[in-house]
């Protein structure tokens, strides 16, 4: 078996590994959003929870300040009641005036922070409404995430044993050069040669659709050494079946060529 034939079974069986962790990264994908949007909602409700105590602490301060500044009217009052002067009795009834305003002032404070502590709350409410509504589709995605990862625990280590023992068969340049592209994050780390025009024998990288010198596809038929596309640079391999058609033709050929030297 060539080199390029031991990539193409290690690479094979990491497709396999892919499509199975595939479908667990998407369910743990999707438990990690549910689990940010929590976490998200529950720093909302924490911040909101601060600014319902500052706008109780508000309320409570600007009644009590109402509720002083009647005491201060009454006094006052008492003592323009007991004026012994206009004057005294003006300067009484200036004060008692201001104090209505701020009074006023005070009051209006505290409704305007009454009335956004009725709409936090409310907001507060339906936001745990939402919590809990997403701690039960937490609930849902960790069981599903849980599931898969069950269920092909086996062929996965199966495959990933599988994968230990085609590495071992690789060459240690090719294997190097091999998992550098995956550590790229190259998806498509191989690709198949197909013949694109069997009358002008052309051949294309099935990934690029890049056509390909003749000198190449020589090369991989020969299982000489490693042939990568020059635009897509995915290893490339002969399918079987394209080998079996161009080792057939070459028989021929050459089955051919040995009857006209016979009759010649």
């Amino acid at each position: 078996m060539g080199v390029t034939s031991k990539l193409l079974a290690l690479y094979l069986v990491d497709q396999q590994l892919d499509g199975l962790k595939s479908s667990l990264r998407s369910a743990e994908m999707y438990l990690k959003a549910q689990e940010f949007k929590l976490k998200t909602l529950e720093e909302q409700l924490e911040a909101m929870s601060t600014e319902l105590h500052h706008l109780e602490a508000a309320a409570k301060n600007d009644e009590v300040e109402a509720d002083s500044i009647d005491e201060r009217i009454a006094m006052l009052r008492e003592r323009m009641n007991n004026a012994s002067t206009s004057k005294e009795h003006q300067a009484l009834l200036v004060e008692i005036n201001t104090l209505k305003a701020d009074k006023g002032n005070a009051e209006d404070s505290g409704l305007e922070s009454l009335t956004k502590l009725d709409e936090l709350k409310l907001e507060v409410t339906s936001l745990r409404t939402q919590q809990e509504e997403l701690k039960k589709v937490r609930v849902v995605a960790k069981k599903d995430r849980d599931t898969r990862k069950a269920e092909i625990a086996d062929r996965l280590s199966e495959l990933e044993a599988e994968r230990i023992e085609c590495a071992k068969e690789v060459p240690a340049s090719a294997l190097g050069m091999y998992e550098t592209r995956l550590t790229l994050g190259i998806e498509e780390v191989m690709s198949s040669v197909e013949l694109s025009d069997r009358r002008r024998m052309e051949f294309t990288c099935t990934l690029s659709n890049q056509l390909l010198p003749i000198e190449l596809v020589n090369k991989l038929l020969r299982r000489d050494d490693i042939v990568t596309c020059p635009l897509s640079h995915a290893i490339l391999y002969l399918p079987d079946d394209l080998r079996e058609s161009l080792d057939a033709d070459a028989a021929k050929k050459r089955k051919k060529a040995a009857a006209a030297a016979a009759k010649a």
